[in-house]
């Protein structure tokens, strides 16, 4: 009996499209192959496999559809690696015989790179005004670009010298209202003398366990003489007579909230100060006041007049 004949064809040619070409280490992309047959042959049903330099299978898809010229895997998803760098995987198509069609094994590189991820720094709970040599805390948090845990990270604060100052770490817990902010409170000494300085929060990068990036955020900070006298300013509403919480107290560089009662109390140096109050829904107030001793002192709110609705 004669043997069966065996036409060899062309080899098939194959594309890879990656998306996104730079990804978070760690993190999915998306892969799509396309491959077309110079003699026109029908590839739906043929797998491909998509391997790493070490040749190791990571994922098999199947082409399904065709478009007119290549035949196409659907989308299907892969997982970055967690080192950083450029990585280049193949798409194989194993070497096929069918009907008497012999198709030879295909290979195509493809790359993508594995970055560290980003985060984003910030700074709050700072005096508005500290006096020189005093010590004070402030806030530092941090959230990484894919909501990875952050717990234990470093925190350091840098002069405008970039001598460290101050050091912590990230807490357990989130802040409060925040999917993943992490943060530390820090205590720092402010300089001796009095001026505007400019200083950074850093928190170095880690290749350990998920790779994260380093981060900055830079903040002034303000140094006065220390205070001679304590300013209490009461806001109130000018109509219901009732204390007003939360209103912003401004004695410029000094700043303060009210609380509960409407009370906020401030420590100024001598002198002469334009006193700013405001409030949510409330008319700002502002008077002269001058500080030669311990004040006390009221600012009366009026709410801001309702606006006409705008239905266009």
């Amino acid at each position: 009996m004669a043997a069966k004949a065996v036409r060899t064809r062309s080899r098939r040619a194959c594309a890879v499209e990656v998306s996104p070409s730079k990804v978070d280490a760690g993190a999915e992309l998306t892969v799509t192959v396309r491959v077309s047959c110079p003699d026109g042959f029908d590839l739906r049903g043929q797998s491909v496999s998509i391997r790493n330099q070490n040749d190791t299978e990571l994922a098999t898809a199947e082409l399904t559809e065709f478009d007119g010229e290549t035949y196409a895997t659907s989308a299907f998803v892969l997982r970055a690696p967690l080192k950083v760098g450029e990585h280049i995987y193949r798409a194989v198509l194993a070497a096929q015989e069918k009907d008497g069609v012999s198709h030879e094994e295909t290979s195509t590189e493809f790359s993508f790179a594995a970055k560290a991820h980003a985060v984003s720094v910030n700074v709050w709970g700072l005096p508005s005004a500290i006096a020189t040599g005093e010590r004070f805390r402030l806030k530092a948090g941090i959230k990484c670009s894919a909501g990875c845990k952050l717990t234990g990270r470093p925190v350091c604060v840098f002069d405008d010298q970039d001598t460290q100052v101050g050091a912590g770490s990230l807490l357990d817990d989130i802040w409060p209202g925040t999917s993943a902010l992490y943060f530390a409170e820090v205590e720092a000494q402010a300089p001796l003398k009095t001026g505007d300085y400019t200083w950074h929060v850093k928190i170095p990068g880690s290749e350990r366990g998920v790779p994260h990036a380093a981060g900055s955020f830079t903040f002034a900070v303000k140094v006065v003489s220390p205070p001679d006298h304590e300013v209490t300013m009461e806001a109130f509403d000018s109509e219901k007579q009732t204390p007003i919480k939360g209103a912003h107290v401004l004695l410029h560089p000094y700043r303060a909230l009210t609380d509960e009662r409407g009370v906020a109390k401030v420590k100024v140096t001598k002198g002469r100060y334009k006193l700013f109050v405001s409030g949510f829904q409330y008319i700002a107030y502002q008077s002269i006041i001058d500080v030669a001793d311990d004040v006390t002192t009221r600012a009366g709110l009026t709410l801001e007049p309702e606006g006409e609705e705008d239905y266009r």
